[in-house]
């Protein structure tokens, strides 16, 4: 068996882009791209989407070991881990222009989550608000 895994894009506008992920655990862990910049197209311009900036963040994790927290990451050649995090909460970066990925050696502008490790029945639920950058 596998993780029960729910990966969707519930809005894609010019500007911002909302995304839902819910996992619910086997006990295996794993990675999933969240946001794939390369699906996101182009601008009314015509410019292509080559990051986002995380704006806001709505969480839920549940997990039975605190060392097994949800992990976002910007995808590069080594992943850069840009926040952790476990239990339930809200963030919202928008008064500072959301989080800017770190570009890292490798940056290909996607972003992943992962559960590194995780019990059976452990559960997590993120929904993010993006700014895309052109």
């Amino acid at each position: 068996m596998a993780d029960v895994v729910l990966n969707q894009t519930i809005f894609d506008g010019d500007k911002k882009l909302i995304t839902h992920y819910n996992n619910v655990s086997d006990n295996a862990g794993g990675t999933t791209t969240i946001v794939d910049v390369s699906a996101l197209g182009t601008s009314p311009s015509g410019a292509t989407c080559t990051r986002v900036r995380l704006n806001k963040l709505w969480y839920s994790v549940s997990m039975t070991a605190k060392v097994d927290s949800l992990r976002l990451l910007w995808d590069a050649t080594t992943d850069a881990t840009f926040l952790t995090l476990e239990q339930s909460g809200y963030f919202d970066y928008s008064s500072i222009g959301g989080v800017k990925n770190n570009e890292a050696s490798g940056v290909t502008g996607d972003v992943k989550v992962t559960l590194p490790a995780c019990s059976a029945g452990d559960s997590a639920t993120i929904t993010c608000e993006w700014i895309k950058v052109y």
